[in-house]
């Protein structure tokens, strides 16, 4: 079953591309996030020197200068938007401005909750992402993830010499030690009619080669039968080995109702020997896997072509 998809954001597929549309999000939200950055780094870098002069009688021009101090990253503002899908992968658009400190910054982990079910997502962007004076990408889900809203959770943010500075929900700072109160929200809502969580991996039903035996250097075709109960299949990987331990594997395409196959390489049969199932994972689209080994579950280690 597929789910329908509504978003009052969507995104009309096809008539930009990603990075249009980002650098597009990226100059407006550059605008939102300028005076707050601005602001921060200014009070960090400039402390009131009036203020200190007041205190100890001197002019400001005269005080004695003072050994140069780490200054650390800061987290200016947070923004979650816009939101599209693409086939079975939804994204959407986040946004970070920092004011940042002494030292470059590394990179910033940013983590939304839908704090009905707890599922979380998170993103790391680094300074290939940074344009238009904030650190943006897009995130990037199965459109089968359930409905809800995100909200920020935490923000972590690391120079280049290793220091970090970590955010979290002020509702959370008594379980996350080390931790500073969130100074922005941010949140975006999935409203795709997804109620129920998949959990559940796909199931493999049989496994099939063809031919069973040929000569070095042949095609070796493999089919099997897997089933999804909702999000759908995503990916098939099969692994043969033969009695010396050389491993063939192969990634199997879906061939209609629940059969997947796909070729074994000339190039990986250059070997002689009798090749047995070893393995075979099934991955859905919520990224929920199973791996069979061979002589368990639907097949046994028969399963299995000879090369001579």
């Amino acid at each position: 079953m597929r789910p329908s998809f509504v978003c009052a954001k969507l995104e009309p597929a096809g008539r930009q591309t990603d990075t249009e549309r980002g650098r597009q999000m990226n100059r407006r939200i550059g605008t939102w996030f300028c005076m707050a950055a601005a602001a921060v780094l200014f009070a960090a870098a400039f402390p009131k020197t009036e203020a200190a002069a007041a205190e100890t009688g001197q002019a400001p021009g005269l005080l004695a200068e003072t050994p140069a101090v780490t200054i650390l990253p800061q987290l200016a503002a947070a923004a979650a938007g816009p939101m599209q899908a693409e086939g079975t992968e939804l994204k959407v658009y986040v946004a970070v401005a920092v004011a940042e400190g002494s030292a470059g910054l590394d990179h910033i982990n940013i983590q939304f909750i839908n704090t009905e079910n707890d599922r979380s997502i998170t993103k790391i962007l680094r300074p290939d992402d940074f344009a238009d004076g904030v650190y943006a990408d897009w995130i990037s889900m199965s459109i089968y993830e359930p409905a809800g809203i995100y909200i920020l959770d935490k923000v972590i943010l690391q120079d280049e010499n290793g220091a970090y500075v970590r955010y979290c929900r002020a509702e959370e700072l008594d379980e996350n030690d080390g931790y500073l109160a969130l100074p922005v929200t941010a949140a975006f809502q999935i409203d795709n009619g997804v109620t129920v969580l998949d959990e559940t991996a796909p199931v493999l039903g049989a496994v099939a080669v063809s031919p069973m035996q040929a000569a070095k250097e042949s095609e070796i075709t493999v089919t099997a039968a897997v089933a999804d109960d909702f999000s759908g299949v995503d990916s098939v990987t099969v692994r043969f080995e033969n009695e010396n331990g050389k491993a063939v594997s192969g990634d199997l395409d879906a061939a209609g109702g629940e059969l997947y196959t796909g070729v074994i390489k000339k190039s990986s049969t250059d070997e002689a020997g009798t090749y047995r199932i070893k393995k075979v994972t099934v991955t859905d689209h919520m990224g929920n896997s199973k791996t069979y080994n061979g002589g368990d579950g639907p097949f046994a280690s028969s399963v299995l072509f000879v090369i001579s």
